[in-house]
């Protein structure tokens, strides 16, 4: 692989990153749910519901909306109070902090760095 190659796929990867945690957002706010369900019944009234499945595949398919928004609350709550455990304690590392806007290939690095600290101090590999 080339620096070139190398450099489209980081690029790639920070593209689809941003791409994902947009339509993640997007997809937990009260107005992408509110569209599913206007959408919904306006599908309702033109074509009907004679089957039970697409009952259930509607029901479904706004609950994803439902879900998603629990789930981007739940997540920045998350690294909320991590961040604040991370700030209180002195001998964190300030690099670990805000770790979840960072690319995941600077997380993987920072995991294989912990990895090799916890090697280091254990005397043990890391999968044993």
């Amino acid at each position: 692989m080339t620096h070139t190659d190398t450099y489209e796929v980081g690029r790639f990867h920070r593209l689809f990153t941003a791409f994902s945690t947009r339509v993640a957002k997007w997809t937990g706010s009260h107005w992408a749910f509110a569209i599913a369900a206007v959408l919904v019944v306006v599908s309702l009234l033109t074509v009907g519901v004679d089957d039970t499945n697409i009952a259930i595949s509607i029901a479904t398919l706004l609950m994803v909306f439902v879900l998603q928004n629990t789930q981007n609350r739940d997540s920045a709550a998350l690294h909320l109070k991590l961040d604040e455990i991370v700030h209180a304690e002195p001998e964190a590392r300030e690099d670990v902090r805000g770790v979840e806007v960072k690319s995941e290939a600077e997380i993987n690095e920072l995991g294989l760095e912990d990895a090799e600290s916890l090697t280091s101090v254990s005397g043990e590999s890391p999968g044993e």
